[in-house]
């Protein structure tokens, strides 16, 4: 590899020459006539950020503003940083102060509290879709139960040929054989004991959302004496000698009631009507239990989602009976969903990177990790000692690189200190690399640099794009970028002149023209640190089902996790608390920082930096999160 992959030019090449940018006006004052809040040295080396004071300076208010939501609403072009601008409401609602204060007053009573979110008054702000059971997506390949199965058609056979017949897979338990019949599955329990059988895969009740429909069997000739039981549920444990009911429906012959099950006791019960009644029970990851009666609701409950991560579906019950009269379940009807559970981390795992298929020393303890999709690839930037490196990924976790060379050295004034935090960036056409650019006082600018070439080759502007000027900010670092629509997004956390630190948010349409501020939003006052035994740091802003996600590491004593916050604009904010701590075990046994998230289609791919109490190394996980799911505002 020639030295051009280690040199970096100093002729930023016109991004008016490469790029067809969307003008949304980003350039000019905001609604409330104030100045463009940053600076920047120009990404074509002659742009400056009229009203900024010249190249690298920042003008604008200078100590953090007290939220109130409708400044927030008035002072930006909030229909210009909506996430979705499909989902805007201002043409419903009008721009006026007025229709800023409906807004306002709004978002922030969904966004009181984590669980405030799920009602019907709601449904504007696609951020109430996470971690609500709101927004969810049938799993129509390989879901983890069967859509229909039906025991009285299968009469004769057994469960295991039954489900099979379907596509999915019974085990029975119990003493003795459940039986199919006319009057469908009798589960076949003793008076000591419980039988039936445990349907379908395990599921996550944490992060899908199931509908159960049910028609039982009643008994004939009970009388109120017989003991006769058939249900359905979901426990957390196999069945033993009885079935630790955690949510379900359970059909007593002799008191001629359906009972709700939950913990394993009976939570309400309701008539049980006649054969044909049709039962559902309806359970949101949120921890939300509904039951209806022939489509009617008969109550909402609570449950314990978290503790069924790893459920099962049994049908169970105890028959004394004969079979031609005893309670049974006639057919069941499921649809699991898929819901954004922010908590449901799955497939956590080390990352290894290597160059000509040798692990590469140090690198697996990188810091500042980036993600990005350029389609046909996913590339990862990361920070060792000073340099950023990018590596290739050829499987979940694995990364290699094409040579030893940094993709981007220190070669500026302004970088004395080094580069790190790096910042990946794909707008479909070229790849761009943001950073933190450390000067030899310690203090960050956040620099940018773009590569032309399918092999990266990061050609850098002429100077830093955000740089702290003023009396309020020493210095930027740890910069999040998204491109959507023309429209530059930027976080970064801000550290102050009086040691406090903040997550701060800007737009641009331009950068060649810098980047104005979002003012009199939630954010800071949201990130505000001045505790020195606290930090946040490493934030991480991605466009998913029409809300911003922004994740950000915050650190108590020694002890780092990740926190996220969710908004439909940039301004007001739902926090979400902690969503990615310590496993337990292995790399990332005691915390997490550093997570840089990816949106798909259907999930959430993250790179993080795990912390075991000895180290940092880098990992990566996933999560599911359908999109396109959010309900529109008209």
């Amino acid at each position: 590899m020639s030295g051009n992959r280690r040199i970096q030019s100093w002729t930023w090449l016109p991004l008016a020459a490469v790029l067809a940018l969307v003008s949304v006006g980003c350039a000019e004052t905001n609604s409330a006539g104030s100045a463009p809040e940053a600076g920047a040295g120009g990404m074509n080396g002659d742009a400056s950020f009229e009203g900024a004071g010249g190249a690298g300076a920042e003008g604008g208010a200078g100590e953090p503003v007290r939220f109130d939501g409708t400044l927030g609403v008035t002072d930006n072009p909030v229909d210009q940083l909506f996430a979705n601008p499909q989902r805007n409401p201002w043409d419903a609602l009008g721009s006026d102060a007025e229709a800023a204060a409906t807004y306002s007053d709004a978002a922030q009573t969904c966004y009181a509290s984590v669980d405030a979110c799920g009602g019907a008054e709601c449904e504007a702000f696609a951020s109430c879709c996470v971690n609500t059971g709101a927004c969810c997506a049938p799993i129509v390949v390989d879901p983890p139960l069967p859509g229909l199965l039906d025991f009285q058609k299968c009469a004769g056979q057994t469960a295991e040929g039954c489900a099979e017949g379907v596509g999915s897979s019974a085990v029975t338990f119990g003493e003795l054989e459940p039986v199919l019949s006319g009057r469908g599955l009798v589960p076949n329990g003793t008076a000591t004991a419980e039988g039936g059988a445990v349907i379908g895969d395990l599921l996550n009740l944490s992060s899908q959302r199931v509908e159960v429909d049910v028609r039982f069997t009643l008994p004939v000739g009970c009388a109120g004496t017989c003991l006769e039981s058939a249900g359905v549920a979901f426990t957390g444990s196999a069945p033993d000698a009885f079935v630790d009911a955690e949510v379900g429906l359970l059909l007593s012959g002799s008191r001629e009631v359906v009972s709700l099950m939950i913990g394993n006791a009976v939570a309400d019960s309701f008539d049980a009507g006649t054969d044909s009644t049709q039962w559902r029970l309806s359970l949101s990851p949120e921890g939300a239990a509904q039951v209806f009666r022939d489509g009617n609701l008969q109550g909402a409950y609570s449950f314990d989602a978290a503790a069924l991560n790893q459920a099962q579906f049994v049908v169970f019950g105890r028959n004394l009976g004969a079979a031609t009269t005893s309670a049974a379940i006639a057919a069941i009807g499921v649809e699991v969903s898929s819901c954004d559970n922010p908590q449901a981390w799955t497939e956590r795992r080390p990352a290894s990177i290597t160059l000509d298929g040798n692990e590469v020393p140090g690198h697996a303890s990188g810091s500042g990790p980036s993600l990005v999709d350029q389609g046909v690839r996913k590339r990862m930037a990361y920070e060792v000692d000073g340099e950023i490196f990018v590596s290739e990924q050829e499987a979940p976790g694995e990364f290699f690189l094409s040579d030893s060379i940094p993709a981007l050295m220190p070669t500026e004034p302004y970088e004395a200190g080094g580069v790190g935090d790096p910042e990946l960036v794909w707008d479909g056409n070229f790849l761009f690399l943001f950073y933190t650019a450390w000067d030899d006082n310690g203090l960050g600018s956040i620099g940018a640099a773009l590569s032309v070439q399918d092999l990266p080759v990061f050609t850098k502007a002429d100077g830093p794009t955000l740089v702290p000027t003023g009396d309020d900010v020493v210095s930027y670092d740890a910069p999040s970028v998204v491109y959507r629509d023309g429209l530059w997004l930027l976080v970064v956390r801000a550290t102050l002149s009086d040691g406090a630190t903040e997550l701060r948010a800007f737009y641009t349409s331009d950068i060649d023209t810098g980047w104005e501020r979002v003012v009199s939003g939630a954010l800071e006052p949201l990130t505000h640190v001045d505790d020195p035994t606290s930090e946040v740091t490493d934030p991480s802003l991605i466009v998913h089902n029409s809300a911003y996600h922004l994740y950000y590491a915050r650190r108590t004593g020694t002890r780092w996790s990740v926190e996220l916050a969710v908004s439909d604009e940039l301004v007001l904010w739902r926090s979400m608390g902690e969503v990615l701590g310590g496993s337990g075990e292995g790399f990332d046994s005691l915390g997490a920082r550093s997570l840089d998230a990816l949106s798909q289609p259907d999930r959430i791919d993250i790179v993080y930096s795990g912390q075991d109490g000895v180290s940092f190394q880098l990992g990566t996980a996933s999560r599911a999160a359908p999109s396109d799911t959010a309900p529109s505002f008209f």
